[in-house]
């Protein structure tokens, strides 16, 4: 083998390499939960996205003059309605993530409204195996206006509606590609849930209440 074959060859094994390193990037997705109802007089909201990856996650405000991103808060600036995107740009291990787009709305304080405020129960652990995957939603508001719902994450389950109740469905162990690896047959997470009520042409918007509940799944259904 003379020296230029030789070269040659060197060469197409280092393009292989290289080429074999690209198709080792992951994908990844970015768990970005519903934003419930705010008022302006809070001033802020912690978001809480998160990258499948672990890697962290970058926000964006489509309407800077309505709220506007500081870090990993959003900072209320007036009332209305704003669209929060929550991104992830990816590395030399993953790829850029999907971006997810929550909407924003901001009320604001009427000194001629009534108040109101919320009751909401919801249980503090879940077990799947013994408690199932539907969990009912109870809440009620002192004005008797309509409560509204909104889940921190996407990963674990998802709110649904069956007339005139709510829902909390959460995935049992193995659905859904919820569980990292083969073998690990459960998950453990604590999930929050956001009960709100906007307020309407007598009412005042009630105050956020925010519960959290511990879920453990054990077990293949």
């Amino acid at each position: 083998m003379d020296m230029k074959q030789h070269l040659w060859i060197l060469a197409g094994a280092a393009f292989l390499a290289a080429c074999g390193a690209g198709s080792e990037k992951q994908e990844q997705s970015v768990d970005f939960g519903d934003i419930p109802p705010q008022q302006l007089r809070d001033g802020f909201l912690q978001l809480r996205a998160t990258a499948s990856s672990g890697l962290p996650v970058s926000y964006a405000s489509w309407d800077t003059a309505v709220a506007a991103i500081d870090g990993s808060k959003v900072l209320f600036r007036q009332a209305g309605v704003v669209d929060i995107i929550a991104a992830q740009p990816g590395n030399e291990r993953f790829y850029e993530a999907p971006s997810v787009t929550r909407r924003l709305i901001i009320r604001d304080w009427d000194p001629d409204k009534k108040t109101q405020e919320i009751s909401f129960d919801l249980p503090a652990e879940w077990k799947l195996s013994r408690d199932g995957t539907i969990v009912a939603l109870k809440a009620e508001a002192s004005s008797g206006l309509p409560v509204g719902f909104a889940l921190s994450t996407t990963k674990y389950g998802f709110l649904l509606s069956r007339s005139p109740n709510r829902y909390l469905y959460l995935y049992h162990a193995g659905e859904g590609g919820q569980l990292v690896g083969a073998e690990r047959l459960s998950y453990d997470a604590q999930i929050s849930v956001v009960a709100s009520q906007a307020g309407n042409d007598e009412y005042n918007p009630a105050d956020n209440v925010e519960k959290m509940m511990h879920v453990i799944g054990d077990v293949m259904h």
